[in-house]
C-alpha cells in the first residue's frame, strides 16, 4: 500500500513539474524574444507590457503545437505560421507605423535568433539530467520559429 501511494505522489510529481517546465521554457523564450524587440524597435513601457504578453501567448501555443504534433513537421509549420500570423496582427495594432514595419523586415534575423536560443536551451537542459517523458527521445524534439 505504502509503494502505491509513493508511487502515485511520483507520478503526479513528474507529471506537474513538467508542466511548470513548459511554462517555465515558454517564459524564457517570450522574455528573450521580447527583449530583443524593446531594444531593437524603441518601444515605450505600454508597447513594452503588450509585447511581451503577445509573445508569452504565442510562445506558450508554439510550444503547445510542438507538444500536440511532436513528429509531424508539417503540421507544425502550419500551425506556426497561423500563430506567427495571428502574432503579426496582434503587433500591428501596439507598434506604430515606423516601428512594425521594422518589425516586419527583422522577423528573419529574429526567428533566426529564437531558433538558436530555443537550440541552446535544449541543449543545456539536456546537459543537465535527462527527463523521462511518454512522446519519445530526445532527439525527436523541435525547435519553433517566429515566422
Amino acid at each position: 500500500m505504502k509503494n502505491l501511494i509513493v508511487l502515485t505522489f511520483l507520478v503526479f510529481g513528474i507529471v506537474f513539474g513538467a508542466a511548470a517546465t513548459g511554462k517555465e521554457l515558454a517564459e524564457q523564450r517570450a522574455n528573450n524574444l521580447s527583449d530583443k524587440m524593446i531594444v531593437e524597435l524603441r518601444l515605450n513601457n505600454y508597447q513594452s507590457n503588450k509585447v511581451r504578453e503577445i509573445n508569452l501567448d504565442k510562445a506558450a501555443k508554439m510550444l503547445a503545437v510542438e507538444e500536440q504534433y511532436a513528429g509531424n513537421q508539417e503540421v507544425i509549420d502550419q500551425k506556426y505560421k497561423e500563430i506567427c500570423a495571428e502574432r503579426d496582427r496582434e503587433l500591428e495594432r501596439v507598434l506604430s507605423t515606423v516601428q512594425y514595419n521594422d518589425y516586419f523586415g527583422s522577423r528573419k534575423s529574429l526567428t533566426k535568433s529564437d531558433k538558436q536560443y530555443m537550440a541552446n536551451l535544449t541543449k543545456k537542459s539536456e546537459e543537465k539530467a535527462p527527463v523521462a517523458t511518454t512522446s519519445g527521445s530526445a532527439s525527436e524534439s523541435t525547435v519553433s520559429t517566429i515566422n
